[in-house]
């Protein structure tokens, strides 16, 4: 038996509630169904797609992931909203501003999976949280966009996700977590006082 499993980060939920605020702002003024909305509950950042993979090819990279995920937890932010990718856009997305912490997060996710030899979706990673996914219509969405958002976003876990897709949509169901290592902050000066 396969499993359609995939890498991500999941969202703090005050991101989860300020994103779908957002959405539901701008679902509201897309009169012309351009887009197909995605279920909140549903924002990730997706580290790796695998597609199809065996049970036990999953367990192995689970131990895997286990010895390679060194990340400190992190934080991030929202760049902006834009259609995604630029050129003949298929998703609404929530674009992640440049990070280090992130970046380094899927070269460590990559190297797992490449050493337990799955084989995974090659696309560049540009790390985005995915809103609402184009209609194959030739309806535009002609809502207004937000230009900036306040969304912070802090990072504790990796998980590896089985996808189920039903009739009303994919439905994720996490399989392992991979707790990020704990960043042990100096403290202040008042706190020894």
């Amino acid at each position: 038996m396969t499993i359609r499993s995939f890498i991500a980060l999941r969202l703090p939920q005050e991101a989860v509630n300020e994103l779908g605020d957002v959405a539901a702002k701008m679902s509201y003024q897309d009169k012309s169904g351009a887009l197909r909305w995605v279920d909140q509950e549903n924002y990730h950042i997706t580290l790796a797609f695998l597609g199809e993979q065996q049970q036990s090819d999953l367990e192995r990279l689970a131990e895997n992931l286990d010895a390679a995920v060194m990340q400190p937890e992190f934080a991030s932010h929202i760049s902006h909203i834009s259609p995604f990718p630029e050129t003949k856009p298929k998703l609404m997305a929530a674009l992640l501003e440049k990070n280090d912490g992130l970046f380094e997060l899927h070269k460590q996710v990559v190297s797992a999976v490449n050493s337990t030899g799955l084989v995974m979706d090659k696309r560049k990673f540009i790390p985005h949280i995915t809103l609402a996914r184009y209609r194959h219509s030739r309806n535009e969405f002609a809502g207004g966009i937000p230009t900036a958002i306040d969304c912070p976003l802090y990072f504790d876990e990796v998980t590896l996700f089985e996808s189920v897709l039903t009739s009303s949509g994919a439905e994720y169901e996490p399989i392992f977590h991979f707790p990020l290592d704990l960043v042990d902050y100096p403290q202040s000066q008042n706190a020894l006082d």
